[in-house]
């Protein structure tokens, strides 16, 4: 009997990227929030929140998106095999 030998191999890459520094007063959407205040609504509402570098970059999201990777961390790796019978 001749079999097929499949792989798979299964992973989790985390990539962080070089900073982008705000001015919480440049965002006045920001004013009176705490620290986990801004974090959340960043998460939010970063692709529509205005970049630092305007004419560059259409919106913070993309700003942050564009910098440099400066750690890249591969987990969670998996390999899998599967045969099938080969006709």
């Amino acid at each position: 009997m001749k079999i097929k030998i499949y792989l798979e191999e299964t992973f989790t890459t985390t990539l962080t990227r070089e900073e982008v520094i705000i001015d919480t007063n440049d965002y006045p959407e920001l004013e009176g929030m705490d620290e986990d205040q801004i974090s959340n609504y960043i998460d939010e509402n970063i692709w529509d929140m205005n970049p630092t570098e305007d004419g560059i970059y259409s919106s913070l999201g993309e700003e942050c998106s564009d910098q440099s990777p400066v750690d890249e961390d591969i987990s969670n790796e998996e390999t899998t095999f599967y045969v099938e019978e080969h006709s």
